[in-house]
C-alpha cells in the first residue's frame, strides 16, 4: 500500500523545520490531543448528573464507560494507518467528527441515542489518539524526546483538567450537564480549524529514520530519498509484536490503574466518601491534573539532561505504591480540602513521571526495531491500555457496588497498587541504561538508523 494523503492539501514537509516550527507544530499537536482527551473526559466530569438524568446505577454508568473503552480497543488497532496515511489529516478530520459529535450528545433525548453517540465518539478518538504521541516523536529528537513526550501528556491530563475545571466553573451557572458538551463541541470546532490551517507533519522519508539531536538535520535530510518505505512497512504487525513490548505494555497498563481512576471515579469519590460538593471534587481534581502536568514536562526535562529513563521510571512506580496506601489510610477520617489537594498532588508527581519516561523509553525501543512502524508499535500499546481499562471497568464494578461504602473503595485502591507493583519488574523489559550518562558519552554511542523492512538484528 502506498503512502498517500487523504483529503485536500498538502502536509507534508520535505525540510526538517527550523526550532521555531517544530515546536509550533509539537504546539498544535498538544493542543489537537488536549481536545480529544477534553471531549472524552465531560462524561466523568457530570457523571452523577447524567446518571441521574437516565435513572441509571452506578453498575450502568460503569458499563457505559466499559462499553466505549472496549470499542477504542479495537478502533486503537487503526490508528496504525498514520503509518502510511500519514499522521495530520488523521487528526485533522478527526478533530472535526469528533467536534460535531459532542455537539451532537445533549440533543439526544433517550438512553439508547446518549450510548450510540458516545460510543461513536470513543471509536473515532481511540483511532486518531494514536496519531498524535506518533507525531510528537517525528518532530522531537531522541535527546528531547522525554520533555517532548512531558508536553505530549500534557493531552490527557490537559483534557481531563479542561473538563473538571470547566465544570466546576460553568456547572453552578448552567446547572446541566448538557452545558458541558455544548462549551466542548464549540472549542473543539475551533480547534479544529486551528489544526486544519497550520499543522503539518514530516514527509515520509524523513520521519522514518532515528534522529538523535538537531545536529543531524543535514544528514537526515540527505538520507531521506534513498529511504524504501514501501519495504519499511511490510508485515508490520509481525516486526512489532515482540516479546518486550507486549510485556512493557502491560507493564505501564496496570501502573495506570490509579490514572484511570482518578479520570472515571475521583470527582464521584470525593463526593460520596468525603461528601465535597460536584463543583468542588471537580476542582480538587484540577489541580491533581495540573501537578500531573508540571511533573510530566519537568522530570521529562530532567531524563533528557541525564540520557536516562529507568530510574524515574522506578521513583513512579514506588512513589505511586506509598502514596496509595497513605490514601487508602484517609478512608473514615474527615479530612478537609487542603489535605485532600497533598494526596492528589503527590499522586499527579508519581503518575507523571513514571509514565512519561516510559514513554520516551517504549517509543525509542519502536524505533531500534523500525522507526517507519511508530504508530503501528503504539496502536498495539494503546490497544493492550484500552483492553487492560475495559478489564479495570469491569473489575470495579464487582469490587465497588455501593459508591457510599468506603471499605469497597479501599479495596479497589489497593488493586491499583498491586498494579504499580507489578510495573516495577517490567522496567527491565525495554532497552535502556540505568546510569545517567555524560551528553558526549551519548553522543558518541547513539548512531542515526534508517528503516529496514524487517526488525534489526539482535533486538529480540
Amino acid at each position: 500500500m502506498s503512502t498517500l494523503q487523504i483529503g485536500p492539501g498538502h502536509r507534508y514537509l520535505e525540510h526538517y523545520p527550523d526550532t521555531g516550527r517544530r515546536v509550533w507544530y509539537l504546539a498544535l499537536a498538544v493542543v489537537a490531543t488536549i481536545m480529544l482527551y477534553y471531549e472524552s473526559y465531560i462524561l466523568p466530569s457530570v457523571s452523577t448528573l447524567v446518571i441521574t438524568t437516565f435513572k441509571m446505577n452506578l453498575s450502568q454508568y460503569v458499563l457505559i464507560l466499559l462499553g466505549s473503552n472496549l470499542l477504542g480497543a479495537g478502533a486503537t488497532l487503526l490508528g496504525s494507518l498514520s503509518d502510511r496515511i500519514g499522521r495530520s489529516n488523521l487528526i485533522v478530520y478527526g478533530l472535526l467528527v469528533t467536534g460535531i459529535g459532542t455537539i451532537l450528545v445533549p440533543l439526544t433525548q433517550t438512553l439508547g441515542l446518549f450510548l450510540l453517540v458516545v460510543f461513536v465518539l470513543g471509536f473515532v478518538e481511540g483511532v486518531i489518539l494514536i496519531a498524535t504521541p506518533a507525531l510528537v516523536r517525528d518532530f522531537s529528537p531522541r535527546f528531547g524526546r522525554a520533555m517532548a513526550m512531558g508536553f505530549w501528556t500534557v493531552g490527557p491530563v490537559g483534557g481531563s483538567f479542561l473538563a473538571t475545571t470547566v465544570a466546576s466553573q460553568t456547572l453552578p451557572i448552567y446547572g446541566n450537564w448538557q452545558s458541558q458538551y455544548v462549551i466542548g463541541g464549540i472549542v473543539g470546532l475551533i480547534i479544529f480549524l486551528l489544526s486544519f490551517l497550520f499543522l503539518r507533519e514530516l514527509s515520509p522519508g524523513l520521519r522514518d529514520q532515528i534522529m538523535n539531536t538537531v545536529q543531524e538535520k543535514e544528514l537526515v535530510e540527505s538520507r531521506a530519498s534513498s529511504i524504501d518505505v514501501e519495504g519499511a512497512l511490510r508485515h508490520p504487525w509481525r516486526q512489532m509484536l515482540k516479546p518486550r513490548l507486549l510485556i512493557s505494555s502491560v507493564g505501564i497498563s496496570v501502573f495506570l490503574l490509579m490514572y484511570y481512576a482518578a479520570v472515571g471515579y475521583f470527582p464521584l469519590y470525593l463526593n460520596a466518601i468525603f461528601k465535597f460538593s460536584l463543583a468542588e471534587a471537580n476542582g480538587l481534581v484540577s489541580i491533581y491534573w495540573a501537578v500531573n502536568v508540571v511533573a510530566a514536562v519537568l522530570f521529562g526535562f530532567f531524563s533528557d539532561r541525564l540520557h536516562t529513563r529507568k530510574p524515574f521510571m522506578a521513583l513512579g512506580g514506588i512513589t505511586t505504591i506509598i502514596v496509595t496506601i497513605l490514601f487508602i489510610s484517609r478512608i473514615g477520617v474527615p479530612t478537609s480540602g487542603p489535605l485532600m489537594v497533598v494526596f492528589l498532588s503527590l499522586f499527579g508527581f508519581s503518575l507523571a513521571v513514571g509514565y512519561v519516561t516510559w514513554l520516551a523509553l517504549f517509543t525509542e525501543n519502536l524505533e531500534e526495531i523500525n522507526p517507519a512502524l511508530i504508530a503501528t508499535g503504539l496502536a498495539i500499546q494503546g490497544a493492550i491500555l484500552r483492553l487492560v481499562v475495559v478489564l479495570s471497568i469491569a473489575g470495579f464494578v464487582v469490587v465497588v457496588v455501593n459508591p457510599l461504602n468506603g471499605s469497597q473503595w479501599a479495596t479497589w485502591w489497593w488493586v491499583c497498587a498491586v498494579g504499580a507493583a507489578v510495573f516495577l519488574p517490567t522496567i527491565f523489559t525495554l532497552s535502556g541504561t540505568w546510569r545517567p550518562m555524560s551528553a558526549s558519552t551519548a553522543v558518541q554511542i547513539a548512531v542515526p538508523v534508517a528503516p529496514t523492512s524487517e526488525p534489526v538484528a539482535g533486538q529480540d
